[in-house]
C-alpha cells in the first residue's frame, strides 16, 4: 500500500507538469492558426484585374468617417521578371457622379514606387479623399499606372465597377 501511494505521486508529478506543457502548445497553436486564418482572409480577394502580367486584386474598399477617406486595399502579383512598378494616377466615381481623387498611394513600404517580385504578392493601398460617410458603393474605380515595357501603352489602365464600402 506504501509503495502504491509512493508511485501514484512519483507518477503524477510527472504527468501534471506535461499536462501544463500540452496546454501551453496547445494554446501557442490555436493562435498560429487564428493568425494563418486571418493572413488567407485578407489574401483572398474579391475580384481581380490582370494586366501587364500583374494580377490587381481587389480585396477591401474602407471608409474612415472621421479622415473622410476611402482605403482601397490591392494584394498585386506580377507574374513577370522582377520590375519596377508605380501608379500614376487614381480616381473614384460615386453611384451619383460625383469623382474623388487619390490622396495616396502606397506599394508595400513605400509610397510612390516598389519592385514587385516574380510571384511575391504585395500589399498596395490606394486612398481616396474628401469622401463622405454616405457613400454607400463606388460606380468605377480606374486606375494608371506606369508600364517599363517600350512602345505605346506604357500608362495602362485597369477598372473595378461597384464597389461596396464598407464604413
Amino acid at each position: 500500500m506504501k509503495y502504491t501511494t509512493i508511485s501514484a505521486a512519483v507518477v503524477c508529478s510527472f504527468l501534471f507538469p506535461l499536462s501544463a506543457v500540452a496546454q501551453t502548445n496547445c494554446e501557442e497553436l490555436k493562435k498560429e492558426n487564428e493568425y494563418l486564418k486571418k493572413a488567407m482572409q485578407i489574401n483572398t480577394p474579391v475580384s481581380k484585374v490582370t494586366s501587364s502580367k500583374i494580377d490587381f486584386n481587389f480585396v477591401e474598399c474602407k471608409g474612415d468617417a472621421k479622415d473622410q477617406t476611402i482605403t482601397l486595399v490591392l494584394m498585386l502579383v506580377n507574374h513577370d521578371a522582377n520590375r519596377e512598378f508605380q501608379f500614376r494616377v487614381a480616381d473614384a466615381v460615386d453611384m451619383e457622379g460625383n469623382e474623388y481623387p487619390y490622396g495616396k498611394f502606397s506599394i508595400g513600404g513605400r509610397e510612390t514606387s516598389n519592385t514587385i517580385r516574380t510571384e511575391v504578392p504585395i500589399k498596395t493601398t490606394i486612398v481616396f479623399k474628401k469622401v463622405l460617410p454616405g457613400v454607400k458603393m463606388l460606380k468605377s474605380i480606374a486606375i494608371s499606372y506606369y508600364d517599363d515595357n517600350p512602345g505605346p501603352g506604357r500608362e495602362p489602365e485597369i477598372e473595378f465597377r461597384d464597389v461596396a464600402v464598407k464604413w
